[in-house]
């Protein structure tokens, strides 16, 4: 069995999750400030880290940063938050900066160990944590760490080593025990594994974990009995892991006592509310005792929880059958040939669902379907091998069978001794806790605009102020500022019939001056607001002519314009799919809106070079590229808007997507990890998902 994470380690001894951060502060010296503001501004950050919210602590240490960059203290404590997050690639390099600056505090080494350990570098995790305990020998939390390390890079010698000096230290801490078990295990003794677990239940029989591990190694041996007893103790003593039911309950399907293993999947989906293989090793139990209306209700729950789930997917498919519910059975018999286009049972399955609908012609197409794959099944698997390594990988023959899939759940689970789950952030804010965990779409950020209303977001660092902006403000020209914002806000009801009659009184403003061109401006950006895009091109394009450098004007054309397509374009895909005609209209859109972005593009160029500073240009341009997949040239206008805004964050996002989607993860992560710093905290979702 491999050695569980560092988390998990400090799960299992009960040191919660801020035991990271309290084994910071205690190793932590006080520094005084030559300002007290930056103390207070350090001392405010640090508070934020302690209570879990750790976007809003990396923005203290920003302003920290900024004001004293000498300082190791920020950048170390950003690296906390950062690891907090599970943006480890940001954390090391925040470590790294803290070392440089002061390369004798141990936190540092520790902090930058353990990004290092998530990052898979265990060698140097290694060289990091002997450094930290240079400084700091009897560290429990750094012992745990190396010997964590040592068993990651296979050295489990070493790690033994680790772990006697941890217990002549520590010697209440019977619970190291397992550790020593489950390392001798990732070494192949299973003899000296158990010992260490006998040793375990020796010294402290009351404790669950000791039974699960000798249970786990009792069930790799095939003894079932000694399993099972072993499993039983455990809970008996309390045990509130799930996967200790789980493991049961799998024994007790093995030797036949099915109610008893239905009754342990039940306590473990009582534990664990979320748990897929709890919820699958009932439905397929379930299935066989012929429950299946209760089977199926557990297989659509898995798939609820995962749809990747093929297996679930098949099993449902053909619960559906027994059920009658034929087409349910076909659209899931689908979904798993879109994965698996060469599983002969799915053909033979759709076959049989449209006969039961006496649906004959179809019928008949999915049975020749089946034939035809069944005569050429060698010459396929042979295309399947040599494809193996292709880009465009074929998809594997068939999904994994039942029984493997319960056994690989169980491994899994049952080594880990963790819940995999456990994740979600107990805050109900979308900015607090570990909200790396939380799901976020793949979305670039959107263009910005000109507008008079916007969402105001404090965490963000972009700089939203521009000279120009401000200057034409102060004009009073227009009844309320505008504001530079790429998160606008939907009008209400209210607002809408102001900004109808506010178009009414600037129109008879007009007719009386055609010549003023802030007039025209003002009435352009009303019509936006009310969605009447033509009304403001037209506008816009009078406000121009009259005076050639407007830069604004250019700029609210271009956006306007960029909306105008977007919407035509959406619009005529969702109704080509209805007529002959409205295929041809989109065919005929597809064409004339090169032009037109043509036109956009034209006026943001001519923003930049009336406005050589204004980045949110360069931005949108950006986007449009991206949209229209020249990535290179996207990429080279987003490096321009972060020329000019070292902190635009909305670019730094939209530029680490790019590069992902280009194939250069290293600088799309980097990217991502800076947009989180800045204070799109969604890029930490980001990281968790395109790093593995």
């Amino acid at each position: 069995m491999q050695v569980a994470k560092l988390l998990i380690l400090i799960k299992k001894y009960n040191l919660k999750k801020k035991i990271f951060i309290s084994t910071i502060l205690l190793l932590l010296y006080t520094n005084s400030f030559a300002q007290w503001n930056t103390d207070r501004i350090l001392t405010i950050g640090r508070n934020a880290l302690y209570f879990e919210d750790y976007v809003l602590s990396i923005q203290y240490f920003n302003q920290v940063i900024k004001i004293k960059p000498f300082l190791a203290e920020p950048y170390m404590y950003r690296a906390i938050a950062k690891i907090q997050l599970g943006d480890y690639e940001g954390a090391e390099i925040d470590a790294t900066e803290s070392i440089q600056r002061n390369p004798f505090v141990p936190q540092a080494y520790y902090a930058r160990g353990f990004t290092k350990m998530k990052l898979e570098k265990y060698e140097d995790a290694i060289e990091d944590f002997t450094k930290a305990l240079e400084f700091s020998p009897n560290s429990q939390h750094l012992l745990i760490s190396r010997m964590d390390a040592y068993d990651r890079a296979g050295k489990y010698e070493l790690a033994i080593e680790d772990i006697d000096t941890y217990s002549k230290l520590y010697q209440k801490n019977t619970g190291i025990l397992y550790e020593k078990g489950r390392i001798y295990l990732s070494n192949k003794d299973t003899i000296a594994a158990e010992q260490a677990f006998n040793q375990l239940i020796s010294n402290d029989s009351t404790s669950f974990i000791g039974w699960s591990a000798r249970g786990l190694l009792k069930l790799q041996k095939k003894d079932l009995d000694g399993a099972y007893n072993d499993y039983s103790m455990a809970i008996k003593n309390k045990s509130n892991y799930f996967g200790d039911f789980i493991n049961r309950g799998i024994i007790n399907v093995e030797q036949k006592r099915y109610m008893e293993a239905l009754s342990d999947y039940d306590q473990a989906i009582k534990l664990e509310s979320n748990s897929v293989m709890a919820y699958y090793n009932r439905g397929v139990l379930r299935s066989n005792l012929g429950d299946n209306n209760n089977a199926l209700s557990d297989f659509v729950k898995v798939l609820k929880l995962d749809s990747t789930i093929m297996e679930a997917r098949y099993s449902k498919a053909l619960m559906e059958m027994k059920l009658r519910n034929y087409r349910e059975a076909i659209t899931d018999y689908k979904i798993i040939l879109e994965k698996h286009p060469y599983f002969l049972p799915v053909y033979w399955g759709i076959a049989e669902a449209y006969d039961a609908m006496n649906n004959v012609k179809e019928a008949f197409t999915y049975r020749q379907k089946a034939q035809d794959l069944e005569k050429n099944k060698d010459n396929i698997r042979d295309k399947v091998k040599e494809n193996l390594d292709a880009k465009n990988m074929i998809a594997e023959d068939i999904p994994s069978n039942t029984s493997k899939r319960k056994t690989d759940v169980f491994n899994r689970y049952a080594a880990q001794n963790t819940n995999e789950n456990e994740y979600e952030s107990k805050y109900s804010s979308d900015k607090r806790g570990a909200i790396q965990k939380k799901f976020v779409d793949v979305v670039n950020e959107k263009n910005f605009v000109l507008t008079y209303y916007s969402k105001t977001d404090a965490l963000r660092q972009t700089n939203l102020y521009h000279p120009e902006v401000d200057s034409y403000n102060k004009r009073k020209k227009l009844s309320t500022d505008i504001k530079i914002t790429c998160d606008e806000i939907a009008l209400t009801n209210e607002l809408i019939d102001k900004h109808f009659k506010t178009i009414n009184e600037i129109s008879s403003r007009i007719d009386k001056n055609t010549k003023d061109a802030d007039l025209f401006f003002y009435r352009g950006l009303e019509f936006a607001l009310v969605q009447d895009f033509e009304s403001a091109i037209d506008d816009l394009n009078k406000a121009i002519s009259l005076r050639s450098d407007f830069m604004l004007a250019y700029f609210t054309r271009a956006n306007i314009r960029n909306k105008y397509i977007e919407y035509m374009k959406n619009s005529l895909r969702e109704s080509s799919s209805e007529t002959a005609e409205a295929k041809d209209k989109f065919a005929l859109f597809e064409k004339e809106k090169k032009f037109d972005v043509e036109l956009v593009m034209r006026d943001l160029d001519k923003v930049n070079s009336l406005q050589p500073d204004f980045p949110f240009a360069y931005y949108n341009k950006a986007n449009i590229l991206a949209s229209q997949q020249d990535f290179k040239s996207a990429i080279n206008n987003y490096s321009k808007a972060i020329e000019i805004d070292k902190d635009f964050a909305e670019a730094y996002l939209n530029r680490g997507l790019t590069y992902l989607y280009t194939g250069e993860d290293s600088k799309g992560l980097s990217d991502l990890s800076k947009a989180g710093e800045l204070g799109i905290y969604q890029a930490y979702n980001l990281i968790q998902r395109f790093k593995n």
